[in-house]
């Protein structure tokens, strides 16, 4: 918008221009963690957080990554008279975590699918919590905080600080919110006829038995409730 004066008032114009798209390319070897991987490949906050969701449903980016992991990604760079101004989306990925490869693709609908056509959305997220909060990584056997033993405990443990969104992993019904002496605040989600999600040790709940929630809906914030020797 161009506002000039002539003599005594003001005339305004709208100018337009082309932003011109082109594709960019990046790739990263994980030496600490996928995020600080990704910002060693040139990737934004927004690049590396949409590519973590886009294998959201097959990888959980909190516990399943290891060192040597690699990914490969194609998105829209944009760019305005010569000069780059935005990036886009995401054209396409690859993921190779602990030697099996997961690949996207993105759809003109907007959603992303392999290669083979099947749609990257599953019926459960495979964390309930983003990578990005979580305190420890490279560890396939994760210790019960209290017993300190894994074979016994039949859940996963992330750690990260109080306040930090625990949302629900599939969408479903909320048939229990409430509070105990082990579990703390808690949480149970069930789906369908066959399974059920549980959450514990919540510091605080957003929803309310009887509810419906949404797939990554925000259901309560991580916290240290209940038989637990720190927020997890």
């Amino acid at each position: 918008l161009f506002i000039n004066l002539v003599g005594d008032s003001y005339q305004s114009h709208m100018e337009t221009k082309q932003v011109e798209i082109r594709e960019g390319f990046s790739y990263g070897t994980i030496q600490s963690s996928f995020w600080n991987a990704g910002v060693s490949a040139g990737l934004n906050d927004s690049q590396i957080i949409n590519f973590a969701n886009i294998f959201g449903w097959d990888i959980d980016f909190g516990l399943d990554i290891r060192q040597g992991d690699h990914f490969n990604l194609i998105y829209e760079t944009k760019f305005l008279n010569g000069e780059r101004v935005k990036v886009g989306n995401i054209i396409a990925a690859e993921f190779i975590n602990q030697d099996q490869s997961y690949q996207a693709i993105r759809h003109s609908d907007g959603d992303y699918y392999s290669a083979a056509g099947r749609s990257m959305r599953k019926a459960f997220l495979r964390s309930p919590v983003n990578f990005k909060y979580i305190s420890s990584s490279f560890n396939p056997r994760r210790l019960h905080p209290v017993t300190g033993r894994v074979s016994s405990h039949n859940g996963i443990d992330y750690a990260a600080r109080t306040g930090t969104p625990v949302s629900a992993a599939g969408a479903g019904t909320v048939v229990a919110s409430s509070y105990n002496k082990y579990n703390g605040n808690y949480v149970f989600i069930k789906h369908g006829e066959k399974y059920l999600t549980k959450y514990l040790h919540l510091s605080k709940k957003f929803v309310r038995k009887g509810a419906k929630v949404k797939q990554g809906q925000r259901i309560g914030n991580v916290g240290s409730t209940g038989r637990v020797t720190g927020a997890h």
